[in-house]
């Protein structure tokens, strides 16, 4: 019945929800919610039952102050020395002791105070917290983690990281911010960002294309997660910009375990292909240039350097002439073939020098004359191996050597018939070559292996426990016969002094 009390009541109620649902919708589109709504009202009701203040005279910083709740310790204020006369927020933090300010980047007081009490309610947990009131961005993280690195740069192992060392961090932490930016976080700061919006990041990192089209490596992807981690263990939970359940979560890719070896050598046989390859094809190449005949030449007897002696490539790269020397401890047959090393402490991975007697005599030899036919003698100080056509004698880099390797395995064939077996080499794969050789063929004590190639009997054990040391006198000859074809000597004695 029209004008019946429960009617205008039905009436009211459609109206109240009505409203209800636009002032949801409205809320939804503006991003807000209801409690940031309330903080709103509450401003603007207070504004209106506050009489103006008159302003502040004289340039005094703070002009038209006013406290953003009843704490002594927050307020908005205008600059006196400024003309834009917009508000600023500032909110003294007592654990830290240091003040935290903000321009709210409006003119108006009551939109002023009501940013300044969302940003205040906002910050007022992280000081409960015991966190930063300044953020910062992924790429401000990144700086100030690298730059704590960069200072612990040095060529002396273990005493700090290696410039080697902090070139991959720094590439690590690289693909970290690329992917950052590929979320759309490049200026939010880390404590905006979801922890668990950055989950994919090694599915991301796995499907990026590499240049020479192989697969990334789940091993290296996971060692990068580990060290973006570290980085916010030790710049932002440490320096409290943010909690330690705001690290970012990142799956790590499974990996296949691996019980053994796993690294790719050459056979000895395919060492045979690739020496006889460089020295009868490559080296005397018609069309070539005497330089470039020279640096042929230079490489060629780095690489049977590399594969008689178990250096690491940096420690080839960082060797001086004066620290190769007759061994006058050997007999005047042995000096004919042999000569000794001294690897400095800085030129080794592990920090401790050592000395070995390796058959490289002639190599050595082969390398010097090179670079006389190129007009250079070496001096004491000079590195083995340097670039003959910079004027600073600086060592190769191992980019460099690495490229021709790759040269000449494709040149030779070998570089298909590696990758049809799923094998790839590199100029490391020498050192794992030497260490597997001698340990199969050469009959080495691994006591005296681990000494000669500067690493632990453990860490042999482990990676080359698969290897059986064969005993019996026919597959030793065999061995060792076809080896000294392939200009490897594994009969040698290895004597080692570690200091």
């Amino acid at each position: 019945m029209e004008g019946h009390p429960d009617a205008a009541d039905h009436q009211q109620n459609a109206s109240n929800q009505a409203q209800t649902a636009a002032l949801a919708t409205l809320l939804d589109a503006a991003g807000l919610e209801s409690a940031d709504l309330l903080t709103a009202l509450q401003t603007l009701a207070e504004a209106k039952r506050a009489a103006l203040r008159p302003p502040e005279q004289g340039k005094s910083i703070y002009q038209d102050k006013e406290l953003v709740y009843e704490d002594e310790d927050a307020f908005i204020y205008r600059r006196g020395d400024t003309k834009n006369k917009i508000y600023y927020l500032r909110i003294y933090d007592k654990k830290s002791k240091k003040p935290y300010i903000k321009s709210l980047s409006v003119r108006d007081r009551v939109k002023a105070l009501t940013k300044a009490r969302l940003i205040y309610q906002e910050l007022l947990g992280k000081i409960d917290k015991g966190e930063r009131l300044k953020a910062i961005t992924t790429q401000e993280l990144i700086d100030i983690y690298l730059g704590g690195l960069e200072k612990t740069v040095t060529d002396i192992p273990k005493v700090g990281i290696t410039p080697e060392t902090y070139r991959v961090k720094r590439y690590f932490l690289s693909k970290w911010n690329e992917y950052i930016n590929f979320l759309g976080y490049k200026n939010t700061p880390i404590d905006k960002i979801p922890a668990d919006k950055t989950r994919d990041y090694g599915i991301w990192s796995l499907n990026q294309p590499k240049k020479d089209g192989t697969p990334r490596s789940r091993e290296h992807i996971n060692k990068t997660i580990a060290e973006i981690k570290k980085a916010y263990r030790e710049v932002a939970v440490r320096n409290k910009y943010i909690s330690r359940d705001q690290i970012p979560e990142i799956d790590p890719l499974k990996q296949e375990i691996h019980d053994g070896y796993k690294k790719d050598i050459l056979t000895i046989e395919q060492y045979e292909k690739l020496w006889k390859y460089m020295l009868y094809k490559w080296i005397p190449e018609k069309g070539i240039s005497n330089h470039e005949k020279q640096k042929r030449v230079i490489f060629y007897n780095a690489i049977g350097l590399l594969y008689n002696t178990g250096l690491r490539p940096k420690e080839l790269l960082g060797l001086k002439v004066n620290e190769i020397t007759k061994n006058e401890a050997d007999t005047p047959e042995l000096q004919k073939t042999h000569l000794k090393i001294k690897i400095r402490k800085d030129n080794s991975k592990t920090g401790r020098s050592r000395v070995l007697v390796v058959p490289i005599k002639k190599r050595v030899e082969r390398i010097k004359s090179a670079y006389k036919e190129l007009g250079i003698d070496h001096e004491p100080q000079d590195y083995l191996l340097f670039n003959p056509s910079g004027n600073d004698r600086k060592s190769y880099t191992r980019q460099s050597l690495d490229h021709r390797l790759q040269q000449v395995l494709r040149r030779s064939g070998l570089k298909a018939e590696l990758e049809a077996e799923g094998r790839k080499i590199s100029l490391y794969s020498s050192r794992h070559a030497f260490i597997t050789w001698r340990l199969r063929y050469g009959n080495v004590p691994i006591h005296l292996l681990s000494k000669a190639v500067g690493t632990s009997i453990k860490m042999i054990e482990q990676t080359y426990g698969h290897i059986e040391v064969e005993k019996q006198t026919e597959l030793l000859t065999k061995g060792q016969g076809y080896a000294q074809k392939a200009e490897i000597d594994l009969k040698s004695n290895v004597e080692v002094e570690e200091f």
